[in-house]
């Protein structure tokens, strides 16, 4: 692992071992709040032939400038730019790092799904997605009071975490959760109706319930894409427990759908 800098990011770069390498990319993109690394997505994945990237969003953990949606938005383009970029240095061992990879993905959770739609939709440097249990229609949400109210994410946030996203904005925030902003996906149908995206989501999730996902779907569908894919997964609800619980359906799903060669034993 290694820990790298790019203009208002950083992040864990976690790089495979050559004889494992497969050459494919993931950007990981966090819900909110986040953890600086999330172990499900870091070294395990390095283990597959994955090289992986745990973003700060801008403003964030040790990544310079404000946060908010705009940034996020920014930061997860920067991502793409940085892994596409094939060097970096590692701030730690002060040493310079060398990646070899010919594709990039990017995943996100919640909120993360969100930035991850609008960065595919934004740039030609991702090939897909992989969204958990993503934040697609956040103007919708809540509506019928029986699910998690996200607009006092954040109050929550400047209370307890404010030294971790620093210049949140609350106009800001309550424009992403009224459905106009850069970053809300479901201006992007036309933009997103060709990308292979892969949406995972728990029947049983109730702080996102997996009605909006499944809506999203459709109106991809309907607008012709035949690239896109949706799992309902039954018992699960929103957070690591999906993602733990269906490594196997969404790493298969690059493997199979991509032409991404999984690593063989070293000989």
């Amino acid at each position: 692992m290694a820990f790298v800098k790019f203009k208002d990011i950083c992040g864990d770069l976690f790089i495979p071992a050559p004889h494992k390498n497969n050459k494919a990319a993931i950007l990981w993109l966090p819900g909110l709040p986040n953890k600086p690394s999330v172990e499900d997505m870091g070294q395990p994945l390095a283990d597959l032939g994955f090289t992986i990237l745990q973003l700060r969003y801008p403003g964030n953990w040790e990544s310079k400038g404000t946060f908010g949606p705009s940034t996020s938005l920014e930061g997860a383009i920067q991502g793409l730019e940085l892994l596409a970029s094939g060097e970096s240095c590692d701030q730690l061992e002060k040493k310079d790092v060398q990646w070899n990879i010919d594709r990039i993905f990017i995943a996100g959770n919640s909120y993360g799904g969100a930035i991850a739609l609008s960065a595919l939709a934004n740039t030609s440097l991702a090939e897909g997605a992989v969204c958990f249990c993503p934040l697609l229609e956040p103007h919708l949400q809540n509506v019928h009071k029986n699910e998690e109210d996200l607009h006092s994410l954040y109050s929550f946030i400047t209370k307890e975490h404010s030294a971790d996203y620093r210049g949140f904005n609350e106009q800001e925030w309550g424009s992403f959760m009224d459905g106009n902003h850069q970053a809300n996906p479901s201006q992007y149908i036309e933009q997103l109706k060709d990308e292979p995206i892969l949406f995972i989501h728990g029947a049983s999730d109730t702080s996102i319930l997996p009605h909006h996902t499944i809506d999203f779907f459709h109106k991809l569908t309907e607008a012709g894409s035949c690239a896109a894919e949706l799992k309902i997964v039954e018992g699960k609800g929103h957070g690591n427990g999906l993602r733990k619980a269906t490594t196997e359906i969404w790493t298969e799903w690059l493997f199979n759908n991509h032409g991404i060669i999984k690593e063989q034993p070293f000989e």
